[in-house]
């Protein structure tokens, strides 16, 4: 069941399930509020929990909005730290060869991402594409994984911008994700991947699709509250 309180200026989406035994509160990658609630728990409780935490959330907000500003900083400088899979790699810029360098503009390469010095005017499309055409193959290998165990066929997979979703499905069971994706660990990337494949079965956020989920993800509340807290810091 979903419902919605508001505290003060603060507006959460209220999710109650019979499998809760206590409140907890998880902001969202796109910074909406999330209070999860047993189903018998009076609203008067939860509002008083939301307001005993409303410091707590309002650093935890400030704190994605500093990741935020942070990652719209990169200048693309040699010992620049640059995610993927959850591990930062050091960039290392190279001097092209001449007019005919066939050289990659962007490649990780012993340990560290090298782009060509006149590919800096570039550099953030060619970290994108080479996010896209690199996490794709790791998604994939989760969806050949995970389908399985979850019942599911997808009919396609897609590495793209999703603005403000790490990922999404269709009725039709083509799955899309963010080329950010790329960037986190990758227990993150199954948890993503877990998350829309049983959207084939549960297309709404209902209890049996977080039932469903933790079957084949038994932590996966633990990994969903990593990434709305940390998921800011994974980007370009």
């Amino acid at each position: 069941m979903t419902d919605s309180i508001i505290v003060d200026d603060l507006r959460f989406q209220l999710r109650r399930s019979s499998r809760r035994t206590t409140v907890g509160i998880t902001i969202d990658r796109d910074g909406s509020l999330i209070l999860s609630a047993p189903v018998e728990c009076p609203i008067e409780q939860i509002t008083q929990i939301a307001r005993e935490k409303q410091l707590w959330i309002y650093r935890k907000l400030m704190e994605r909005e500093q990741l935020a500003l942070e990652g719209s900083k990169r200048e693309f400088v040699s010992g620049e730290g640059f995610w993927y899979l959850g591990r930062s790699y050091r960039l290392h810029l190279v001097e092209p060869r001449g007019a005919d360098d066939l050289a990659p503009a962007l490649r990780l390469y012993r340990g560290r991402f090298t782009l060509r010095r006149d590919q800096i005017p570039n550099a953030r499309n060619h970290f994108i594409r080479w996010y896209a055409n690199h996490g794709r193959s790791r998604i994939e290998s989760s969806v050949e994984l995970l389908a399985p165990r979850i019942g599911v066929h997808p009919e396609s997979v897609s590495v793209r911008e999703l603005k403000h979703r790490w990922g999404s499905c269709t009725p039709r069971g083509r799955l899309h994700f963010h080329w950010r994706v790329a960037l986190l660990p990758q227990p993150m990337v199954d948890y993503l991947v877990a998350h829309e494949l049983v959207h084939l079965h549960e297309p709404n956020h209902a209890g049996e699709f977080w039932r469903r989920l933790e079957r084949v993800i038994p932590d996966y509340a633990e990994r969903k509250a990593w990434l709305a807290e940390n998921g800011a810091r994974y980007d370009l």
